[in-house]
């Protein structure tokens, strides 16, 4: 049982990152990758063990995957707004060109 406490407090910091990677105003997209992956990893080598985590522990981590899951599609959200914002600036940069 000490691999599966020590798994899950693993995926404990990792969600720490992950959530602090997300509040900062810049995110880096290359290590919130690494760290989705390392979590999902994580996740693989719980779900193939053949032992069962303890149910408080487990409770909180789908509760944290719930809440990291509505801020990355918060991110998600935002960063589709910043970039349609950009595509049109861009257009109207053009426009404006085109009539010089």
């Amino acid at each position: 049982m000490a691999i599966m406490s020590e798994w899950l407090t693993a995926l404990e910091d990792i969600d720490a990152l992950i959530a602090q990677y997300l509040t900062d105003g810049d995110v880096d997209s290359e290590k919130l990758a690494q760290q989705l992956h390392d979590r999902q990893a994580l996740l693989d080598q719980i779900a193939a063990s053949p032992q069962r985590p303890n149910n408080q522990q487990w409770s909180e981590a789908l509760a944290r995957t719930e809440t990291l899951i509505d801020a990355l599609e918060g991110h998600k959200a935002d960063a589709a707004k910043r970039l349609l914002q950009q595509r049109k600036g861009k257009q109207s940069v053009q426009l404006y060109k085109k009539f010089q």
